[in-house]
């Protein structure tokens, strides 16, 4: 047989002859298969760490430079045994050599190691086309470089030796005496949200189940350059202390991670039995406390069946498998309500809580199982946990991951079993959170029912009690209504009586008699003024001397209509509130002031069909000057009527202001109501001073408008 030249294939030295030829991998192929077996930066990042479990090390650190996102830094070292020359050339070179199967390592190395396939180490391609090696053992070390960014993609790939390389964590890789260091430079991480090193701390960790090996994960995380290099503990962050019902069937201690009860929300807005109040935004929550409830040793989670092999038949011998691991129900997933019962929830993009995360052989196969199950309760957002089945990944048994590494395919024999032992473990967590949401309602009825019926019997009482009193106090009532009478009487005095404070009441009363004189001799005069001039100088058509003294004419008609009213009415209309009818307030001032108008005013019409009344405390001017406004604003609007109606709705009274003038432009609507807004020359006061009479009395007005329709003002009380 000729022998042919020596080529290196990466795995040994071994010679091409004539009949048989090993293949090579193109720097194009690694790039291919790094770029297609991840989906996101932290499943690859995640890849590197496993290397340095399966190297069996203790420490594992993370270190992060993002200052500038688009070239960001990543160096991932460990403690681990490192490799030598031959373990690079016959291990890390060898794309595809499944550890599982490696000489140098024991049966028990072998069966905990996490890799199968011997592509981890491509996941540093999904992230840049250069890195760095560097690794040592106790008795060598050395620095590599692969750079597939400036080679052709037809050659072949080679590690290319360094004496040095620059380290940003280089006090930190010293303190490891073994291990191997991976640099990553120019990591484009612009798709990664500002998250806080909590949550990244979080989202790495998960990657690996509490039932991993003892290896302590360190994270540090360089965002600003004023930072510095600080490495924390990347420690599980899962709020146990919110679970309400919880599986458990592995070996660890979850009762001292629990709860005995728990804080779920309730609705109802009083204190009930076994409640805690919380102010929550200056309003009060109320929650139920609740007993946590244990889902352990009730389901069937282990067993031995045939699965399909290589060829897709049976195998002939049966393999056991079992899960292991824990499933919780939170009681919510509202960052308020879920912090009550445990402040270390955490719920962002960086992490979420809300996921069932399959581990096989101790590392994440899938980060969310629960899609497997298409379970569409809306409680099945609140499931959460930690499960093992490494019948998935066993070493005589096909491999059934999807070709990016990340999950399996859904129709295989295997998912199957394992969907078929979640199923009713999960159905049972979602069923114990609904029961208890159902249990908290129930409890609400019937203490609303209670409270109801004690509130009746304590009204009952009540009456019966007022009535006891009533016959008994009937004398002194009457006195009361003598003394409410007299003081009625004396709020009936004119409001020139009440309001000028000092004088005497024939005072007062000469002032009156002495304002109904002047209005009359004013009218009278202007009369007289107005024959003269229309027979001497015949002016009955000139409006420049009509009007004004149709004014004069009005206004005093006016001073006297209101003295008038003053004399007889019976009502005290000074600034102090009274307690009275305030339906037949309106009708009385308007009979009394405005049945003495001209017939050139708008014609009032009051419609209170149905004898409404309707009692409050008010200021009569207030009112009194509401009416006037509202009445003089319909006569500038050219109204001809103006209606006042009564409404009551429960114990509200509307009352509408009807006129049908030339209306409210649209653009004015919101402004009408504004202090100093007016579109005549009036001081713009009235309407404004109208509104905060009506909001004195506890009510509201609005106000309905259209050109050349009328105007509605709705007032309620």
């Amino acid at each position: 047989m000729n022998k042919q030249k020596k080529h290196y294939t990466g795995v040994s030295e071994v010679q091409n002859t004539k009949d048989k030829i090993y293949f090579n991998f193109s720097y194009e192929v690694l790039k291919l298969l790094g770029k297609g077996l991840y989906s996101n930066s932290w499943t690859a990042i995640s890849e590197l760490i496993a290397n340095g479990i399966d190297a069996d090390a203790t420490k594992i650190y993370l270190y992060i430079n993002m200052i500038n996102k688009q070239f960001s830094t990543i160096e991932i070292f460990d403690n681990g045994y490192g490799m030598n020359y031959e373990d690079l050339v016959k291990k890390y070179a060898f794309i595809g050599k499944n550890k599982r199967i490696d000489k140098d390592l024991d049966d028990i190395q072998k069966d905990r190691v996490m890799g199968r396939k011997g592509i981890g180490k491509l996941a540093a391609l999904y992230l840049t086309p250069t890195y760095y090696l560097i690794t040592k053992t106790d008795n060598e070390a050395s620095s590599w470089c692969f750079d597939m960014k400036n080679a052709k993609d037809n050659e072949l790939p080679n590690l290319k030796k360094l004496d040095k390389i620059k380290l940003e964590t280089n006090k930190y890789w010293h303190t490891c005496k073994t291990g191997t260091l991976i640099k990553l430079i120019n990591v484009d991480l612009r798709n990664i949200g500002e998250q806080t090193i909590s949550g990244i701390k979080a989202r790495i960790s998960d990657y690996y189940s509490f039932n991993g090996k003892n290896t302590d994960f360190l994270i540090s995380l360089k965002q600003n350059p004023k930072d510095d290099i600080v490495f924390e503990h990347a420690e599980k962050q899962i709020a146990f202390k919110n679970f309400y019902a919880f599986f458990d069937n592995t070996n660890l201690d979850f009762n001292k991670k629990l709860q005995r009860e728990i804080l779920l929300r309730t609705t109802f807005q009083e204190e009930m039995p076994d409640t805690k109040r919380i102010i929550e935004a200056t309003k009060e929550v109320y929650y139920k406390k609740c007993p946590t409830k244990l889902l352990n040793n009730v389901f069937v989670t282990s067993g031995d069946d045939k699965f399909l092999d290589e060829n897709g038949k049976l195998s002939e011998k049966f393999y056991n498998y079992k899960l292991i691991g824990w499933i919780g129900v939170h009681s919510s997933i509202e960052k308020n309500d879920a912090k009550l019962n445990d402040s270390i929830f955490m719920r962002n993009k960086a992490y979420k809580p809300n996921r069932l995360r399959l581990y096989v052989r101790n590392k994440l196969a899938v980060e969310n199982f629960l899609d497997y199950l298409h379970n569409t309760q809306a409680f099945g957002k609140y499931i959460e946990g930690e499960i093992h089945f490494d019948i998935l990944d066993d070493n005589d048994l096909p491999d059934i991951a999807t070709a990016d590494r990340q999950d399996y395919k859904e129709d295989n024999d295997r998912i199957k079993v394992l969907i078929s032992i979640l199923k009713p473990i999960i159905n049972s967590l979602i069923k114990a959170r609904i029961d208890v949401g159902h249990n908290i309602r129930k409890e609400e009825e019937e203490y609303i029912k209670f409270k109801e019926e004690e509130q009746r019997v304590k009204t009952e009482k009540a009456e019966n009690k007022a009535k006891t009193a009533q016959a008994a106090q009937k004398k002194a009532e009457n006195r009361a209504q003598e003394a409410k009478d007299e003081l009625e009487r004396e709020k009936k005095q004119n409001i020139f009586q009440r309001s000028i404070i000092g004088r005497d009441k024939e005072q007062i009363m000469g002032l009156q008699h002495h304002i109904k004189l002047s209005a009359s001799r004013i009218k009278t005069n202007v009369s007289i003024l107005y024959n003269y001039l229309e027979k001497k100088f015949k002016i009955d058509t000139d409006k420049n001397i009509i009007n004004p003294l149709y004014v004069i004419s009005n206004k005093s008609e006016n001073i006297l209509s209101i003295a008038k009213y003053v004399t007889n009415a019976n009502y005290n209309l000074e600034a102090s509130e009274i307690e009275k009818d305030i339906i037949q307030f309106i009708q009385e001032y308007i009979n009394e002031i405005f049945v003495f108008m001209e017939k050139k005013h708008p014609k009032i019409n009051v419609i209170n069909n149905e004898g409404l009344t309707h009692i409050i405390e008010f200021r009569p001017l207030e009112i009194t000057n509401m009416i006037d406004n509202l009445i003089y604003n319909a006569k500038n609007a050219k109204a001809k009527n103006v209606t006042f109606s009564f409404l009551k709705h429960n114990n509200k009274l509307e009352i509408n202001i009807i006129d049908d003038g030339e209306g409210i432009p649209q653009i004015d609507m919101k402004k009408i109501f504004d202090f100093g807004f007016s579109k005549t020359e009036g001081s713009g006061i009235g309407l404004y001073m109208v509104k905060k009479s009506i909001e004195n009395i506890k009510g509201r007005i609005e106000v309905i408008s259209k050109i050349n329709n009328g105007t509605t003002f709705k007032i309620t009380i």
